[in-house]
């Protein structure tokens, strides 16, 4: 079912199901209230608006909607963006470095970061999504950038590396000539006196 024609019915519609999903009581009457409808008597007329033909069969398609969205969490949209970030164009291509892999072989870890596939003369190109973009997404969402505006605050970003990447980090730090221990002393231009 589309949109109603009438825009006071189609906010009634989002508005009671936005509220039934939140398990309130008087979701029909607050939805009548919030289309702009007057508060008189909303709780009859919020019922008798949510059983007409038109409205019942909208009510129904946004539930469908709503219901094949209830799954997604933060922690699957953070995998799927860093899948992007770590995705290798060298992966998609047999050992040759030429002939394309099977797209529909791929594992989805792969298939994820491809945005598009092009057929060419010389066969078919991909297009990856964009790797800064993801990156500079996932950075923002573990708190390693400041707003713009906002206080200049000290973030740890550690907890969004990979295994191998902290790895990696930890044994850069431990190369230090005074290892952990002055790892944040050096940067901030402080030394221990000796």
């Amino acid at each position: 079912m589309g949109i109603l024609v009438d825009p006071q019915h189609e906010i009634f519609a989002r508005e009671l199901v936005e509220l039934q999903l939140a398990c309130d009581k008087k979701a029909r009457a607050k939805a009548y209230e919030r289309a702009g409808f007057a508060p008189k008597n909303a709780d009859s007329n919020g019922r008798r608006l949510a059983n007409r033909a038109d409205v019942k069969a909208r009510v129904r398609a946004l539930f469908v909607e709503a219901i094949a969205y209830r799954d997604i969490r933060p922690a699957s949209i953070v995998v799927r963006i860093d899948r992007i970030g770590r995705a290798n164009v060298a992966d998609f291509y047999e050992a040759d470095g030429k002939t394309l892999k099977n797209i529909t072989a791929l594992p989805r870890e792969l298939s994820e970061a491809i945005e598009q596939v092009k057929w060419t003369e010389n066969g078919p190109e991909l297009k990856l999504a964009d790797k800064n973009q993801a990156n500079f997404t996932l950075l923002k969402h573990f708190g390693g950038l400041p707003e713009p505006d906002g206080p200049r605050t000290q973030v740890n970003i550690f907890n969004a590396l990979s295994v191998d990447d902290q790895a990696a980090v930890a044994d850069l730090i431990e190369a230090l000539p005074g290892g952990p221990r002055d790892a944040g002393r050096e940067a901030a231009g402080e030394r221990e006196p000796g």
